[in-house]
């Protein structure tokens, strides 16, 4: 089916029950490791019907991430359009990462597997998706130059220092409570329901890195 096709249909419920259940098993078994045998019976579904409303392992794999990626580009534009500084909109763009992050916590396992793999598994549409949000956070840096208050930095650099530390301590969420735990005994537990305590200190860092002042 193609990626329209699946757009239309994604809240179609054998749709969403096959899409779910892959999401599952492509984060704990990997890609190569993934059975369609597998995902069909996780989804209560005929494996027949995996192929005939999807597609293969590689259609069915490329739609579980568009399912999560799609319109995400836009959606971001969208939301900074709205805000009025550069700040602002760096900060609404990292926390718009943990959201999807914290909305698909199976999904971080895939993500750190295809960044492992050279992103290997990754359609074009994808790839697509992910160039727009550099481009987005591209914009945002420049505005920043522009108006004297962020050095110039590539945005890569940028978009890889934001993934990489909320996809790090969404995978490494156990042992960093007990980490914390061991710092500080006296400590509450923190909290692990999602991203609230990390986002305003990694838009905090990541702000405070970009200021002409932090230059060394």
């Amino acid at each position: 089916m193609a990626d329209a096709g699946i757009r239309t249909n994604k809240k179609d419920q054998s749709i969403r029950k096959i899409l779910n259940a892959a999401l599952l098993v492509f984060a704990t078994q990997g890609y190569d490791g993934a059975r369609i045998d597998a995902i069909a019976r996780k989804a209560g579904v005929n494996k027949a019907m995996i192929y005939y409303r999807i597609g293969n392992k590689r259609a069915l794999y490329q739609a579980v991430i568009h399912d999560i990626y799609q319109d995400r580009a836009a959606h971001l534009r969208r939301e900074i359009q709205s805000k009025a500084t550069p700040e602002e909109k760096l900060t609404t763009y990292i926390a718009s990462v943990a959201a999807i992050m914290d909305a698909h916590p199976h999904f971080t396992r895939i993500m750190i597997r295809e960044m492992v793999s050279g992103w290997t598994n990754f359609g074009p549409a994808i790839f697509e998706e992910v160039c727009v949000t550099v481009k987005i956070v591209q914009e945002i840096l420049d505005e920043g130059v522009e108006k004297g208050l962020f050095s110039k930095t590539e945005p890569l650099a940028i978009h890889t220092m934001v993934t990489g530390s909320l996809i790090l301590n969404h995978l490494t969420q156990p042992v960093r409570s007990q980490l914390m735990a061991a710092l500080n005994p006296s400590a509450p537990p923190s909290d692990t329901s999602g991203f609230n305590r990390l986002v305003p200190q990694v838009q905090r860092l990541v702000i405070a890195a970009l200021r002409p002042e932090a230059d060394i």
